[in-house]
């Protein structure tokens, strides 16, 4: 029997992102096309609005949030955010980086890809967030053969060692594409070296359940009804595999029932093998589920992880 009581509860901007304003998302396929998505949402609050509402309405002292959801390195909300998060005192725990493809082999080109991150490492970094987000690869590209190339092994030494200079500490996730293949990140990580370059583990960013989410994403579907049914086996295996490597953890879920009850990940399960581990990180909620008031179905996903973690979790099998 283990325990998760020490690890701290934090939320992502991405929770509540159908009330931010539109979301755009530009990004490569698994056949080398590149694709231009967006997402109407409706503009209700303002980014800047967030810390100080998170604090209140799920009594969080540290947050999350994604670069995406902000117009590029010199928009002027920035500021507005790092702001608010001075006059609330509420800490920037992560910053969510996905511009630019590391994996890309041309090197002028990868230099260019850099050039993208490095601002928002510059932005956030200033902020006082404890760690950034980079994608090994596109999101939406292919599975992982072989080993990392040693182009995606270098560019990630050079921004580990560039966001340590500027005070902040540098992630990878498991988020589709190649990342999304355990053996693959434990090579990458191993080859990348622990001075440079941790894990933010996604509990629902395995292969199993991004085809269908992706798929009923970009393709107008429903998610909630493709993701029921589905055989999560592998993916236990697959967090079994990562869990000894976080650093930080995002507390994936796809769907908050109207009886209450969440998918699709088993979140008891998961934290258990966390505890297994004996994973002491944070637990940054990051809700994806659509339509209803995001706030109440992110604050039940709250109430559920703190009650998960301020008990005794059974390790899987126990």
């Amino acid at each position: 029997m283990s325990t998760l009581a020490v690890c701290p509860v934090s939320m992502s901007t991405y929770s509540l992102r159908e009330q931010f304003g539109p979301l755009v998302f530009d990004f490569t396929d698994e056949n080398g096309n590149d694709v231009h998505f967006e997402l109407p949402y409706p503009k209700l609050l303002d980014l800047s609005d967030f810390p100080a509402r998170a604090r209140d309405e799920f009594g969080v002292d540290a947050i999350e949030t994604v670069a995406f959801q902000f117009a590029g390195p010199e928009d002027p909300e920035l500021d507005r955010f790092a702001a608010a998060l001075t006059s609330s005192g509420v800490r920037l725990l992560n910053a969510a980086i996905d511009q630019g493809d590391l994996l890309v082999a041309e090197s002028e080109q990868r230099t260019r890809e850099l050039a993208l991150i490095r601002p928002w490492i510059d932005r956030f970094a200033a902020m006082g967030s404890a760690f950034v987000r980079v994608n090994p690869g596109s999101p939406f590209g292919p599975p992982g053969a072989g080993a990392a190339p040693g182009h995606l092994v270098d560019a990630l030494i050079e921004l580990g060692t560039y966001a340590r200079e500027q005070g902040t500490r540098l992630l990878v996730e498991n988020h589709g594409g190649p990342s999304s293949d355990p053996a693959w990140m434990i090579a990458l990580l191993d080859a990348v070296g622990p001075e440079h370059l941790g894990l933010l583990l996604d509990l629902g960013n395995f292969e199993v359940l991004t085809k269908p989410a992706m798929a009923a994403i970009l393709g107008g579907g429903d998610l909630a009804t493709a993701l029921h049914g589905i055989d999560l086996s592998p993916l236990y295996d697959d967090l079994e595999a990562l869990a000894g490597r976080a650093e930080l953890v995002h507390v994936k879920v796809h769907e908050v029932g109207d009886d209450g009850t969440i998918r699709a990940v088993d979140l008891d399960r998961a934290l258990g093998l966390l505890a297994a581990h004996d994973y002491r990180g944070p637990l940054t909620i990051e809700y994806e589920g659509t339509g209803g008031d995001p706030w109440q179905k992110s604050r039940h996903v709250v109430d559920t992880v703190r009650d998960l973690v301020g008990r005794t979790v059974a390790t899987e099998g126990a």
